[in-house]
């Protein structure tokens, strides 16, 4: 038998030994594959986008700097049309129209050209809109402006028509400015093409950004010719940040998830940065993150699986043994699958055999425990202070020697309700509301001995009268009010009995003006004792046994200030009588 115990023994450590054994490679074996799926599809996808975000944005300066090369294109044939060389070099006013003609056919062609300017040499202005503010002279050689087109072949972003350079973004133009010369290269004027600035827009509105992506272009004094945002074109500060940017070239910042980009615009001396927040590639990523995870899990779940598998012979038995006593509290028999090994099979049959003795044993106890209850209660019932019952008869008596017929007949119903819901049927549990009238009749009787020494209220809202209750908690709390509170009280005393709820908790607090005293440090002192709190322990025992130990009663008092008593129950609302509830009499209620 000893052997086979150590046998039994060697088998299951060795089925955990196994098991974990296929769990631990499995899971290392997808840990390495999962990590390198992931890490070299990470690198391939990362690769990806940045190659698609630098084709992107190199396609848009590409078609940047085909547009303006278009509009210089334009510019150089309509500025080597012989009418206009004509006009420029003092050929007849008539030309004008059919050079304007020429213009708004230009103008047709591309809406994205807002004004053509021809000024000549000697200070005459030909274009598309009148009453242009241009600073002209009949040397136009001595004027800056003039020079500068002449010599800048590059296109320059500028307020619309040569005006001042304002924060409207409407009035933004891309200059294109071509010198005219005539046969011997002679100067004869210059011609100026405005292109709207929105036209830089309508390029760049195809790319894909991101939520925090940006683009900007950089002229070749580093000086912004596009940007989003507008306050870059006057913030100093905000213009140093673009050329930081610029400097510090192509590259990623894996902290903010931003791909910095940048390329020239061919024949414009503009440099295009693109900041592209790679929101996709970070999606792209979770989203292979999680297939991984998945793809991992499923493995490991048939690694798994097959471990079982393997060893379920060997570990499922002893694990259904072991899940059941762990759960011996609940008392519940085990079962075993089929082909379960015969030591399993024999410590099962012994541990169910011990369940149902224990089982067998708790019934003894619980029937032992209920006997134990009721004959608790009715030694509580038996111990109503005797002297109450002869004290409450000859007050009967003396009412009766002097004729008091209504009051003998009150007392008598109200002493007869009291020890009707004493009684109770023999039940343990009374709805609020029956213990409130208990005490009530209680109250009433003794205020009818006391009469002016005594007088009491009763505070108990509707909705927590159908709670259940333990039967007479209450008027061991009274008696010992009136015994030891107000009855040594020279004046008139007073007791306040007030039901409330906290939570799901349900208070009853008694309350009277009495002497007081220093509540003893424990239940079972010589001072407890003498105020007459064996009911109070009584009490206090009985609501911690239909509770738990979080329940019973606090007291709270000091000598001359009178006494406080809480008694914290449960909320409860099973009740079952053997009779029908108690109804109050008018007189007892009053």
């Amino acid at each position: 038998m000893e052997k086979k115990f150590k046998l039994k023994c060697w088998l299951r450590r060795f089925g955990v030994q196994l098991s974990l054994f296929f769990l631990g490679i499995g899971l290392a074996v997808i840990l390495l594959l999962s990590g390198a799926i992931y890490f070299f599809s990470a690198n391939l996808l990362m690769d990806e986008t940045v190659a698609k975000t630098h084709e992107l944005l190199e396609m848009s300066g590409t078609n940047i700097a085909t547009y303006i090369a278009r509009i210089k294109g334009e510019s150089c044939v309509f500025s080597s049309d012989p009418t206009l060389l004509q006009y420029l070099s003092g050929g007849s006013e008539r030309l004008r129209s059919g050079l304007l003609t020429r213009i708004d056919t230009l103008l047709k062609s591309d809406t994205h050209i807002k004004s053509i300017v021809v000024v000549s040499k000697d200070g005459r202005i030909l274009s598309n809109e009148e009453g242009l503010n241009m600073s002209v002279s009949e040397d136009m050689m001595k004027e800056d402006w003039y020079m500068e087109a002449i010599h800048n072949t590059m296109p320059v972003l500028t307020g619309a028509r040569m005006q001042s350079f304002s924060p409207d973004m409407d009035n933004w133009v891309i200059s294109v400015s071509t010198e005219i010369s005539g046969d011997s290269k002679e100067n004869l004027g210059v011609l100026l093409m405005d292109v709207e600035y929105s036209v830089i827009e309508d390029y760049l509105s195809g790319l894909d950004l991101g939520a925090d992506g940006y683009v900007f272009l950089l002229n070749d004094r580093d000086e912004p010719v596009y940007h989003k945002d507008t306050d870059y074109f006057s913030d100093p500060v905000k213009q140093s940040s673009l050329r930081e940017i610029r400097m510090a070239g192509n590259g990623y910042d894996k902290k903010h998830n931003l791909l910095t980009y940048q390329t020239p615009i061919q024949d414009t001396g503009w440099t295009m940065v693109g900041v592209v927040s790679l929101d996709t590639l970070k999606m792209l990523k979770r989203q292979l993150f999680e297939v991984v995870l998945l793809t991992g899990g499923i493995l490991f779940c048939a690694v798994l699986l097959l471990g079982l598998l393997f060893t379920r012979r060997l570990s499922i038995p002893m694990a259904d043994l072991e899940r059941g006593m762990g759960e011996i509290e609940k008392l519940a028999q085990i079962s075993l699958r089929k082909n379960s090994f015969y030591e399993v099979e024999l410590l099962t049959h012994n541990y169910n055999r011990m369940i149902r003795r224990i089982r067998e044993l708790m019934d003894k106890l619980l029937e032992k425990e209920g006997t134990l209850r009721q004959s608790e209660l009715n030694a509580l019932i038996s111990q109503i202070n005797p002297h109450f019952l002869y004290n409450t008869l000859e007050t009967i008596i003396w009412m009766a020697e002097f004729n008091d017929s209504a009051r003998v007949i009150t007392l008598t119903k109200s002493l007869a309700a009291f020890f009707r819901l004493s009684l109770g049927g023999g039940q343990e549990l009374v709805t609020a509301a029956d213990e409130l009238e208990h005490v009530r009749q209680y109250l009433f009787i003794q205020k009818e001995r006391y009469e002016e020494k005594l007088s009491y209220e009763i505070f108990a809202p509707e909705e927590l009268l159908d709670y259940t209750v333990p039967k007479i908690i209450l008027q061991p709390i009274v008696e010992n009010s009136i015994y030891h509170g107000i009855k040594p009280l020279d004046g008139p005393g007073k007791i306040t009995i007030t039901l409330s709820e906290e939570k799901e908790r349900l208070i009853f607090t008694v309350t009277d003006n009495g002497v007081g005293f220093q509540p003893a440090a424990a239940p079972d002192s010589e001072e407890a004792v003498r105020l007459g709190s064996v009911g109070l322990r009584n009490v206090d025992e009985r609501l911690k046994l239909y509770y738990g130990q979080a329940f019973g009663i606090t007291i709270q008092s000091a000598p001359g200030e009178g006494c406080t008593v809480r008694l914290i129950l449960g909320k409860r609302t099973t009740f079952s009588a053997s009779g029908p509830p108690y109804t109050p009499s008018p007189e007892a209620v009053s």
